[in-house]
């Protein structure tokens, strides 16, 4: 991050792309938009500002994804057992040594699983884009409709989310549809935990390591399990801001 940092302040900032790059299927694919190399340099200003969001910006929607990932777990009891298999042959496999970046990147079913809990709960319900252009809106059914230049267009990530059109049984919690052959079925346009394009959300690649590491450390030792408190289904605080439970979310932790 340091020398991307330098390169911006000297405005030699360069596009790297990785053929083999695993980093999880809910990583936001770059845009050949964003792939231009831009000559532009930043201030120190500038440069603060988005260390900050980079960082500041990952504390609650981080918190929020492992919350709904575990909630999502006390309800799918075999998810969970099949996702400790891994964590536990991931274990072996390192030998007692700690977790590292491309033993997390080899866990498919870790993947799947924050990726379909990314898919229920959305951690933003919508984005939204400037139009650049005037735009025509044609489905082909009658609906036609023209997008002024300049206008503001929100894009609702959880409606998209939850469509039946494009999600069958939209409402389960099925990590399967994320596995190596249905995810290539996927849209990634129907797809937006962390928005899409030039402009989508700088750390996903750092929030998804920093939740598939706090999980994998949770059950390598305990069982996620329903307590006396837990509500299903979560009552959903009212309101347009990141999505969260009105009341808190309860649940325990067993040792195995």
């Amino acid at each position: 991050m340091i020398d991307l940092l330098l390169q911006a302040r000297k405005g030699t900032l360069k596009y790297h792309e990785e053929k083999d790059d695993q980093e999880g299927f809910a990583t936001v694919q770059e845009s050949e938009v964003g792939k231009v190399e831009m000559s532009k340099s930043m201030t120190e200003a500038e440069m603060i500002a988005q260390c900050l969001i980079f960082f500041l910006g990952g504390f609650d929607t981080v918190s929020s994804c492992i919350m709904f990932t575990a909630y999502e777990l006390v309800r799918n009891p075999e998810v969970q057992q099949k996702l400790c298999e891994e964590i536990v042959q991931t274990d072996k496999e390192l030998g007692g040594k700690p977790l590292s970046y491309d033993a997390l990147q080899k866990m498919k079913y870790m993947d799947m699983v924050v990726s379909e809990s990314l898919r229920i709960w959305p951690l933003a319900p919508a984005t939204d884009r400037l139009c650049t252009k005037d735009y025509i809106v044609d489905d082909g059914q009658g609906l036609k409709f023209t997008i002024d230049k300049g206008t503001c267009v929100w894009f609702p990530a959880a409606g998209l989310h939850h469509d039946p059109q494009y999600f069958p049984n939209p409402e389960r919690f099925d990590p399967e549809r994320f596995n190596d052959e249905n995810k290539r079925n996927i849209n990634l346009g129907t797809y937006l935990p962390f928005g899409i394009g030039p402009r989508n959300c700088i750390g996903s690649r750092f929030a998804l390591m920093e939740v598939k590491a706090v999980m994998y450390y949770i059950l390598l030792k305990f069982t996620i399990a329903r307590s006396a408190k837990t509500q299903i289904p979560v009552q959903l605080r009212k309101g347009f801001t990141n999505v969260g439970p009105d009341h808190g979310m309860h649940m325990e932790l067993k040792l195995r």
